[in-house]
């Protein structure tokens, strides 16, 4: 079961999950021959084997936690069914879709392969195997009763890690107890709990704030203090919310933090998130000294407004609700001038594509000895290809001589005798062997490929 924090559990709050994806495998194809009274060539009638089921992950405004994914992290697509005589084709098998929260990250070994941002977006993490071709497929005028049939394709299959960032036009920052779920309570009809001890706020808050016919979303997030980008406190792990706001809003309380003074409270704060991303220093940042009827907070606003004179700041009391139209008209007019071009980008890693030979793979000699053959097509063909049928191996020591692999292994050093592995299957090569058509005996010293991909129908 994936990882996640106790708090996180307990709020019912689940911003990343690891999960298990396996799409469904393709069905086999079928390898028979129409047999009828008065109908002497029948000739082949093998049907295709079905499609298998994808998984996909569909973005939903209805949806706010990854916690349901999280509980049930083993997600497999169904397998097709097998091709059948009287050029039946097997049925598909079905999709899968998994509805995630907007804003959520798929990532795959490290590397973006999706950012669902808006309702409806879709993505195929997990593609279905292809359905293995019946012998009707391989009849030509040369071979007219082949006896070849294909194996399903396997799906894909692999770990992913989704990671949840909210999506707020405006986000709520400052220090424990400085009154963002306040504020939040009181611009919108959310209704975070509130108390007067530090951390009262263990998850994001999101809450639509409507004000003179606009809307805009606002999200609270937990308190952060000195550190917090290395761990310390809650806010390392909500910190990552904030990247994809438009305006930040940094409360400050005027009675400061602990025996930290507002104006060092600001410098942390900026601190923190600039060290955590460099993104966070660049957004539009407005100041808002809450609890303006303690008799310090209007001192602390002048203090601020001298030290910070590129910024707006603002005195406010989320309590009493005072202040609080000329910071949301503000808010309503900055909001239009930041380009969607300027916001966070959960863009994809470029990783450089491995060097393959001519034949679309590789071959490489282990520290035992073993020469090991990689490659997309070459893998796939054997994970394909049906080693009961005899006509099968011809085809498949016909494909090797013509994507030159034959030559390759020569090349690399291989001599008869010696261990070749390609895919998850291991053989003894022998060149007399493949000068009479058969690339040598499939050594099952390894999982074998029919208890592996076989019975899966």
């Amino acid at each position: 079961m994936a990882k996640i924090q106790d708090h996180r559990v307990a709020s019912g709050f689940v911003d990343t999950a690891r999960v298990y994806l396996k799409a469904g495998k393709g069905g086999d194809g079928c390898s028979s021959f129409r047999r009828e009274k008065y109908i002497p060539y029948g000739g082949p009638d093998g049907g295709h084997g079905g499609k298998g089921g994808s998984i996909w992950f569909q973005a939903s405004a209805n949806i706010t936690t990854l916690a349901e994914i999280a509980c049930h992290p083993h997600i497999t697509a169904q397998d097709a069914s097998p091709g059948k005589g009287n050029r039946k084709d097997g049925a598909y098998g079905e999709d899968l879709t998994l509805y995630v929260p907007c804003g959520t990250v798929v990532k795959r070994a490290g590397t973006v392969l999706a950012d669902l941002k808006k309702d409806g977006e879709r993505f195929m993490a997990a593609k279905g195997g292809r359905g293995g071709r019946g012998n009707t497929a391989f009849k030509t005028r040369f071979n007219t009763a082949p006896k070849i049939s294909e194996l399903g394709e396997p799906g894909e299959e692999y770990e992913a890690r989704l990671e949840l960032s909210v999506l707020a036009d405006v986000g709520f920052v400052g220090m424990p107890n400085a009154g963002k779920s306040t504020l939040l309570a009181a611009i919108s009809a959310a209704r975070p709990k509130i108390a007067d001890y530090p951390f009262t706020t263990l998850n994001p808050n999101i809450g639509i704030v409507s004000h003179k016919g606009k809307s805009f979303a606002a999200a609270d997030i937990p308190g952060i203090i000195e550190g917090a980008h290395d761990g310390k406190g809650l806010g390392v792990l909500f910190l990552k919310h904030i990247l994809r706001t438009k305006i930040l809003i940094h409360l400050v309380d005027p009675m400061g933090f602990g025996k930290m003074k507002p104006e060092k409270a600001v410098r942390v704060i900026e601190k923190e998130l600039k060290d955590y991303h460099p993104l966070l220093a660049k957004k539009i940042t407005i100041l808002a000294v809450n609890k303006s009827d303690l008799p310090e907070a209007a001192e602390v606003q002048k203090a601020l407004a001298k030290k910070f004179k590129k910024r707006e700041v603002f005195l406010i009391s989320a309590a009493t609700r005072k202040g609080l139209s000329p910071l949301l008209d503000h808010i309503l007019k900055l909001l239009p001038t930041i380009k969607e071009g300027d916001l966070y980008q959960a863009a994809a890693l470029s990783v450089p594509a491995p060097k393959q030979a001519k034949g679309g793979f590789t071959v490489s000699v282990d520290a035992d000895g073993l020469y090991s053959v990689k490659g997309t097509r070459v893998e796939k063909l054997i994970s394909m290809t049906n080693f009961g049928q005899p006509d099968s191996w011809d085809r498949l020591h016909r494909i090797f001589k013509t994507i030159g692999m034959d030559k390759a292994l020569k090349k690399a050093g291989c001599v008869s005798g010696d261990m070749v592995r390609v895919g998850n299957k291991e053989f003894q090569w022998s060149d007399e062997a493949m000068a009479a058509g058969r690339p040598g005996k499939f050594a099952y010293k390894y999982k074998r490929f029919d208890q592996e991909y076989g019975d899966q129908r």
